[in-house]
């Protein structure tokens, strides 16, 4: 009976505990966390953000095992890794690998196998829906606008811009489909030429819930609808 008592506080003890306390040797203890050694530097005469949210919010990292930490966290969509803020304001990146789960205000951010020439071996995905057959993950990114040489003409600025770089949003949708990630297009057209999809029930869809790819929850209903049909 002691050792059952026992057993449960040390269980109890390590859910509830939070970034701010955590050790090093506790994240390794959690397991699939990897503590790096330097954090990127950004120009600070560069527009914009490299981060999801350039503040650090609350909340969770989930273990395979059960456990989950709370504390402040933030995602460096450049460097494709996780931040971690301690009570004395030391900022720690950690990666994680496929069995962890980010929960970032109600958001869960997976690192997902991509494996593709475009967009890389791997990626941080934030769920949107997953379901039997077909899935949707958001690829948050950000991508460097370098800034326009003075007397060169920009196509819809004209002439003389001189304005910093800028970080830029860049991110698109995955839907995953037997195993393969497939990037959603934003006109209707490049869809259908995916051929992923019965034409005829895509028409359908597309008439009855106005169909708009660039709106998440457009997608979300897309993906509930072909999973069941």
């Amino acid at each position: 009976m002691k050792k059952i008592i026992l057993l449960f506080l040390i269980v109890n003890t390590l859910n509830s505990q939070s970034f701010t306390d955590l050790t090093e040797q506790n994240l390794y203890r959690g397991g699939n966390v990897f503590l790096l050694d330097k954090m990127n530097n950004y120009d600070d005469d560069i527009d914009g953000t490299p981060y999801l949210n350039p503040d650090f919010d609350k909340g969770q990292i989930i273990f395979e095992n059960g456990n989950s930490y709370s504390g402040d966290i933030r995602i460096d969509l450049v460097a494709q890794n996780f931040q971690i803020r301690g009570k004395n304001g030391k900022i720690t990146p950690i990666e994680v690998n496929n069995k962890v789960k980010i929960d970032i205000k109600g958001d869960k951010y997976k690192l997902h196998a991509i494996n593709s020439v475009n967009f890389g071996e791997v990626g941080i995905l934030k769920e949107c829906i997953e379901l039997e057959n077909i899935s949707l993950y958001y690829f948050p990114r950000k991508k460097l606008q370098k800034p326009i040489e003075a007397g060169i003409k920009a196509p819809t600025s004209g002439y003389g811009k001189t304005d910093n770089p800028e970080w830029k949003d860049d991110g698109f949708y995955f839907f995953l489909i037997n195993g393969k990630y497939i990037r959603v297009p934003t006109k209707y057209k490049k869809l259908l030429e995916l051929n992923i999809f019965d034409e005829n029930k895509l028409k359908t869809f597309r008439k009855k819930y106005k169909l708009d790819l660039k709106k998440e929850n457009k997608l979300i209903e897309l993906v509930k609808y072909f999973n069941e049909n």
